[in-house]
C-alpha cells in the first residue's frame, strides 16, 4: 500500500513537472505577432452602431389584461475591445411598469463560426443565444436561453432593415418548457 503511494506521489511529480517544463517561452514581439486578426464577419454588425429610438407594444402573457403596453427606448450601440464586441446599452419603459435598464453584447465566434449574443437587464434576466444574418431580406434572425425573474425562458426574435436608419423589430418570449408566452413584442426603431 506504501509503495503505490509513493509511486504515485512521484508520477505526479514527474508529469507535473514535464507539465511546466514543456511550457513554451515568447519574447513580447512574438506574442504580439500570435494576435489573431479581427474577424471580417464582425463587419455585418456595423449597421447596428449608432444611437437608435424605439417605439412598440408589448404583451405580457402574465397580465391580467389582454391590453398591449406601450414600449420605448433609446439605446446607444457602439464597438468595444479593439472592435471585436459590439455592445448595446439601452434604457426601456413599458407604461405603468417603469423604467428598465439593458445591456447585449455581439461577438463572432471564428471556432462555431456563429455570432453570439448575450443579454443582460436591471430586471436580472440574463440570455445567451445566437444570431444569423440573411443578406437577401435585411434581416438579423435571433435565438436565445436564458432565465429571468419567471424562471427559465426560451426567446427568439428578428430586426429587419428597411433602410440604413429604420428597423422593425419583433421578440417573443416563452418559459422554459416552451408551453407559454412570457412576453411578445413588436415595433420599430430609427437612428438619431
Amino acid at each position: 500500500m506504501i509503495q503505490r503511494k509513493v509511486t504515485g506521489v512521484i508520477l505526479t511529480v514527474l508529469v507535473g513537472g514535464l507539465l511546466t517544463g514543456c511550457m513554451p517561452k515568447f519574447t513580447i514581439e512574438e506574442l504580439k505577432n500570435m494576435e489573431s486578426p479581427r474577424p471580417a464577419e464582425l463587419d455585418k454588425l456595423n449597421m447596428f452602431v449608432g444611437t437608435w429610438e424605439s417605439t412598440g407594444e408589448a404583451k405580457l402573457g402574465f397580465l391580467d389584461t389582454d391590453k398591449p403596453l406601450k414600449a420605448t427606448s433609446t439605446g446607444k450601440v457602439a464597438w468595444e475591445c479593439d472592435g471585436r464586441y459590439l455592445i448595446e446599452r439601452s434604457k426601456m419603459n413599458m407604461e405603468e411598469l417603469g423604467d428598465m435598464e439593458g445591456m447585449a453584447i455581439y461577438a463572432w465566434d471564428a471556432k462555431a463560426e456563429k455570432f453570439r449574443t448575450w443579454w443582460f437587464d436591471s430586471d436580472g434576466a440574463v440570455e445567451q443565444g445566437t444570431a444569423k444574418y440573411d443578406e437577401k431580406t435585411k434581416t438579423w434572425h435571433f435565438k436565445g436561453k436564458g432565465r429571468s425573474e419567471w424562471g427559465r425562458t426560451h426567446s427568439k426574435g428578428t430586426a429587419k432593415f428597411l433602410d440604413d436608419n429604420n428597423m422593425e423589430w419583433s421578440f417573443t418570449m416563452w418559459d422554459g418548457w416552451k408551453l407559454h408566452k412570457v412576453m411578445e413584442m413588436s415595433g420599430t426603431s430609427k437612428r438619431k
